[in-house]
């Protein structure tokens, strides 16, 4: 049986143990979890009834097993509309989940850490409207696709960090898709 004072013993001990990890640099704990979530917007209006506007939202999971390396868990959602009077009319609707290795070019003790990353994963796409004028649209694609990323964290606190990212789904797999499908998008990450 614990005495009040042993379980006093114990709660300072737990209290001491949890300030020094949490007092610990970032680079001394072993196998951190990054949850991050990502957004971008861009919008152009060509006339008063002609427009174009992209919507793309990402998150991930990832694993940091060194302190420079790490396994990654993505989903990336991209709705697209583009309307211009008599030419196009287009609802396009992709879907991207992958699974990646992240390489981080500079330690944890750096507030700036420059990553890449390389995976692969399923792309989902699915188009809706007409060319009235032009080609047939492929209503859907259901593909393998290669993912190829570049960005950067910069840490704002020891366990947050901003991250940017470009990111190109290579559809098929083909390094010959490299400019179809390039995203950008600004977030934050945290480290746990």
């Amino acid at each position: 049986m614990k005495t009040k004072g042993s379980k006093l013993k114990t709660s300072f001990a737990a209290l001491g143990a949890l300030a020094a990890l949490l007092l610990l640099p970032s680079s001394a704990l072993a196998g951190v979890f990054e949850l991050s979530l990502g957004f971008s917007f861009h919008q152009s209006r060509y006339t008063e009834d002609s427009f174009s506007w992209t919507r793309r939202w990402g998150t991930s999971v990832a694993y940091h097993f060194t302190e420079r390396s790490g396994i990654e868990v993505s989903f990336q959602d991209a709705f697209e509309r583009t309307f211009i009077d008599g030419f196009q009319d287009t609802n396009v609707h992709d879907r991207v989940l992958g699974l990646n290795w992240v390489q981080s070019l500079l330690g944890k003790q750096h507030a700036f850490q420059p990553f890449v990353k390389l995976g692969i994963g399923q792309l989902i796409r699915d188009i809706q409207g007409y060319y009235p004028t032009g080609p047939t649209i492929t209503p859907k694609i259901d593909s393998v696709t290669g993912i190829l990323g570049l960005g950067f964290r910069l840490f704002v606190g020891r366990q947050v960090a901003i991250r940017t990212e470009f990111t190109s789904h290579l559809e098929g797999g083909s390094i010959r898709t490299f400019e179809d499908n390039i995203a950008f998008s600004v977030g934050a990450s945290v480290f746990f």
